[in-house]
């Protein structure tokens, strides 16, 4: 039984995966901080889904990129639950679990992860035989770009994650082959990264949780700001 915790954006989501099916699963979108919805989601799923907390023997955790906040909430609960139980974590990329949205696909997935300032966490997955693959690394872009070099492109692709909702409006206006995610495919949700974490915890391949952490991609604001102060140099 795998309890899987994503936490990288507004959405709340955790679920449970015992094999190949989908136990329970409570993904919320509410103006309640992580920090108070997490564990109490965590208690209530594993309550009504009759499952013990000692039948869990894997925790699969979302890393991000994403907010920097919700990824230290949700990575901190994942390892302590991990250290405590003594059971296995797995930490899987943000991007990645949004393209677990879309076993089979025909399309591209390009997750779209709002990075601030105009830009985006970009990167582009597609599905082959049952197999995801990555084409494009996470990297930094300013959205309108990269809304404008996929409008320009033959292969339809789906765009998901907060950043494509975020620029949902210039999504829908460069037509053509770009197409935003439906609500149930457009957000990170637990159930597929539990989906993503399975072949990691079946290939044996997990993280220390002492030792793993966030995938920020970069730094902060608030670090950029506070080494710019520190060195006396003039803050935007």
């Amino acid at each position: 039984m795998f309890l899987a915790i994503e936490t990288s954006s507004l959405v709340s989501s955790v679920a449970l995966l015992h094999e190949k099916t989908l136990r329970a699963e409570v993904t919320v979108q509410a103006k309640l901080t992580h920090s108070e919805q997490l564990m109490p989601h965590i208690a209530d799923m594993l309550q009504k889904a009759a499952v013990h907390k000692n039948d869990i023997d894997g925790i699969a955790v979302s890393v991000g990129p994403g907010s920097f906040t919700g990824l230290r909430i949700g990575l901190a609960t994942a390892k302590g639950l991990s250290f405590a139980r003594k059971i296995p974590l797995a930490g899987i990329e943000t991007p990645r679990v949004l393209a677990w949205n879309f076993v089979d696909s025909a399309k591209a997935v390009c997750p779209l992860i709002d990075a601030q300032k105009g830009n985006v966490y970009v990167s582009l997955y597609a599905w082959h035989d049952g197999v995801l693959k990555e084409i494009e690394p996470v990297s930094v872009a300013p959205a309108i770009d990269v809304i404008a070099r996929f409008a320009g492109s033959k292969d339809d692709v789906f765009f998901c994650g907060d950043g494509a909702l975020k620029f949902a409006a210039a999504i829908e206006s460069a037509g053509g082959p770009c197409r935003l995610a439906p609500p149930h495919m457009v957000i990170p949700r637990a159930g597929a990264l539990a989906l993503a974490a399975a072949e990691r915890f079946a290939a044996g391949r997990t993280d220390d949780c002492m030792t793993l952490t966030p995938a920020y991609k970069r730094r902060s604001e608030a670090e950029i700001l506070w080494e710019k102060r520190r060195s006396g140099a003039s803050c935007p």
